[in-house]
């Protein structure tokens, strides 16, 4: 059994809103205990208030997430200045939460150190969970304290074998330190996960990079960098370069226009970051996070309807390939926030039209980040994106049938075996009779071109007969006028009866054309003009 419950409120009285989400995620438990709740709120509100409200209502129940830039659920669409509560309960599948902390944004012998002493060694989960290592981790990371893709690094190397996901903390785009929850604390530079063991069916999708609903703009070029820094692009300060594309004023940069970056120049593989301020003293651009030192980077311009367009793609992408006949328990949704600033006029536009004519009772809940973290393929290690959807489905991975059960699960694989055979005799022949079609086709097109052809003679015959007559006609037609005056004008119908009557005379019955015909082929110029019938 796994099962996930979705709660989402609008008010901003903490001990109102509590009992609210409380009562509604549970209601989709059916009564089982959940072990470990997700929660995101919107940046600014009192969430220290609403964790002191929540703990006591879910004793037992380890409560991780962080501030969001909006949060979005199936009951309640897009919304800014809610709460979203997502809990987990389950009998099979073992979920950890748990958050580390005190971790600085480029000190990596540091926070190696941190994530050696607070993270779970892989022998005493094994013991405690019956599993070598988590299946799948969620994580949460400071937005503007930590770096991303280096809070990434350091899971991936404790937990080899796992498949991260989540996002970064948000704010409301002042730059400031976001927030991350663990139980009843609100926390700085630090990272809540949750850890899946055991039989945990999952899928996932991501627009990546350029597939994201964003086009690029003017060409690659070298950059050096430094730390988060763009100092030189195409060997000039970055702010020279820019100011040939943008105004620059104010000291901010706009995040709808991420930078494409390309650590290796031979290649076209590629993510964006976002530059969100620049120094006129230095000339350098300042990304949100860490940046390779040599590179190539692009401009970027953003496509509203592609975005949506690529959001409906990612889910329904996921959906189809999620692997079993079963639904999945519930969809985590983790958008990036310029997403949503492109759509300021309608922000709400992105998840609707992901979510449109969906299952009504498939759960769909998360919130809007700082980045996203998600493996950019099957195949892949976990990577930090910016400007990204990623959409995550969980399920659980049925249990193996034993007895009475085993045995109509063999029947049901025999008869679909049965059905499997029969579909291919039957696409075997479908494919025979498409060759005896395809043969037939070539055959009629054949003879029509010979048709074509014959009829092409045919006429060329039919001039040639009509030509004796003509030049009879013409001949005294001309010598009749003496050739005075103006040319006489030669009427094609009038000309048509004269050779009919002069092959009447002749031959003694009418020409094989009708005058109609007769006057049509005159008047072609090459004679392939099909005649018809009159």
């Amino acid at each position: 059994m796994f099962k996930v419950g979705i709660a989402h409120s609008l008010t901003a009285q903490v001990d109102v809103a509590a009992a609210s989400l409380v009562v509604q995620a549970l209601r989709a438990l059916d009564g089982h205990p959940p072990s470990t709740a997700l929660l995101f709120s919107t940046y600014g509100r009192d969430h220290a208030g609403l964790l002191a409200q929540l703990v006591p209502l879910l004793l037992g129940c380890t409560i991780v997430g962080g501030s969001s830039s909006g949060e979005v659920s199936r009951e309640q669409g897009y919304r800014v200045g809610s709460a979203v509560l997502i809990v987990f309960a389950s009998d099979a599948i073992r979920i950890r939460a748990g958050v580390l902390r005190g971790l600085s944004f480029d000190d990596e012998a540091a926070n190696a150190a941190a994530a050696q002493q607070q993270l779970p060694s892989g022998a005493g989960v094994a013991g405690q969970f019956g599993a070598p290592a988590p299946v799948l981790g969620l994580l949460f990371p400071d937005g503007i304290g930590l770096d991303g893709g280096s809070v990434l690094q350091l899971f991936a190397s404790h937990f080899p074998t796992t498949r991260f996901f989540g996002g970064a903390t948000a704010e409301d785009f002042n730059l400031k330190p976001t927030e991350q929850f663990f139980n009843t604390e609100v926390l700085h530079n630090a990272v809540p996960y949750v850890l899946f063991y055991g039989p945990l069916r999952y899928h996932w999708a991501i627009t990546e990079g350029l597939s994201s609903g964003w086009r690029a703009v003017g060409e690659r070029l070298d950059a050096q960098c430094n730390g988060k820094w763009i100092t030189s692009i195409a060997n000039k300060r970055a702010t020279d370069y820019l100011e040939t594309r943008y105004r620059l004023e104010g000291g901010l940069l706009s995040v709808c226009h991420p930078f494409v970056i390309y650590p290796d120049q031979g290649s076209d593989d590629h993510y964006f970051r976002d530059v969100v301020r620049y120094d006129d003293a230095t000339g350098a651009l300042e990304a949100v996070q860490l940046l390779p030192a040599s590179c190539q980077v692009q401009l970027t311009q953003p496509d509203p309807e592609a975005i949506l367009a690529a959001s409906r793609k990612n889910i329904l992408q996921a959906l189809a390939h999620f692997p079993g006949t079963a639904p999945p328990a519930a969809v985590l949704w983790f958008s990036c926030v310029s997403r949503a600033l492109v759509l300021q006029h309608d922000p709400a536009a992105e998840f609707g039209t992901a979510t449109h004519d969906l299952p009504a009772a498939l759960p769909v809940a998360g919130f809007y980040a700082y980045g996203e973290i998600a493996p950019a393929g099957l195949g892949a290690v976990p990577t930090f994106h910016s400007s990204t959807l990623v959409t995550l489905l969980l399920g659980e991975e049925p249990k193996a049938a034993v007895g009475l059960l085993s045995t109509q699960e063999a029947f049901s694989k025999a008869n679909h075996g049965h059905d499997l055979q029969t579909l291919q005799d039957a696409l075997a022949a479908s494919r025979a009779e498409l060759a005896v079609a395809r043969y037939e086709l070539a055959q009629s097109r054949e003879l029509g071109r010979i048709a074509a052809h014959s009829k092409t003679q045919l006429n060329t015959c039919y001039r040639a007969l009509a030509l004796a007559p003509l030049c009879k006609v013409l001949d005294i037609q001309f010598k009749r006028m003496g050739l005075k005056g103006a040319p006489p004008r030669l009427n094609k119908t009038g000309l048509a009866r004269l050779i009919n009557d002069r092959h009447v005379r002749h031959w003694g019955r009418p020409f094989p054309l009708t005058v109609a015909q007769l006057a049509r082929l005159l008047g072609s110029e090459n004679g392939s003009e099909p005649l018809g019938t009159d």
